[in-house]
């Protein structure tokens, strides 16, 4: 048996199933699942706790005034420059209550994969990061769990390097 997966343009995910072994006739039938319900900016903030507030309710203010994209996901959001009609995830949020704690990771596969000869990007992305001491290594991406009062210098810095990547996505694109 043979499961090939699909999300439609709807954000449907549909799994098809297919006997590939020997000569008989099966059927095939086509599963719909459900998709979780999303939250928004608002149900997000609500979820978070103090330190949380602090840092992302900047993010957001950042984002909106930068033009960047939110997509919202059942716990939390990616946020992504968008060139073309092409949405190049910087982060991604979650808040306490998910399996990644209230946390910062970051999306370089995204912007490795969209964005030609990125690589210097994505270094300059995890070098300034790491000099911050809050990041550490989660596989190919970094994180930062949100766990104590950060000050405002700090979440200044962040938005200054968010300000520079993507400059460098949007110079390179």
């Amino acid at each position: 048996m043979e499961f090939k997966y699909f999300k439609t343009k709807a954000n449907e995910r549909i799994i098809t199933s297919d006997y590939i072994v020997g000569e008989e006739e099966y059927k095939r039938s086509n599963i719909k699942s459900a998709s979780l319900p999303k939250i928004n900016e608002n149900e997000f903030i609500t979820s978070l706790n103090e330190n949380g507030k602090n840092i992302f309710t900047k993010i957001i203010e950042f984002a909106k005034s930068n033009s960047l994209v939110f997509v919202w996901g059942s716990k939390g959001f990616s946020l992504n420059v968008n060139i073309n009609n092409e949405n190049i995830a910087l982060l991604f949020g979650y808040p306490p209550n998910s399996v990644f704690k209230q946390s910062i990771y970051t999306g370089f596969e995204s912007i490795l994969k969209k964005v030609n000869g990125s690589e210097d990007i994505v270094e300059y992305f995890k070098d300034e990061l790491m000099k911050t001491d809050n990041f550490i290594n989660a596989g190919i991406n970094l994180k930062w769990i949100i766990d104590e009062k950060y000050g405002e210098n700090i979440i200044n810095n962040l938005l200054r390097i968010f300000s520079e990547v993507i400059r460098k996505i949007k110079e390179k694109y």
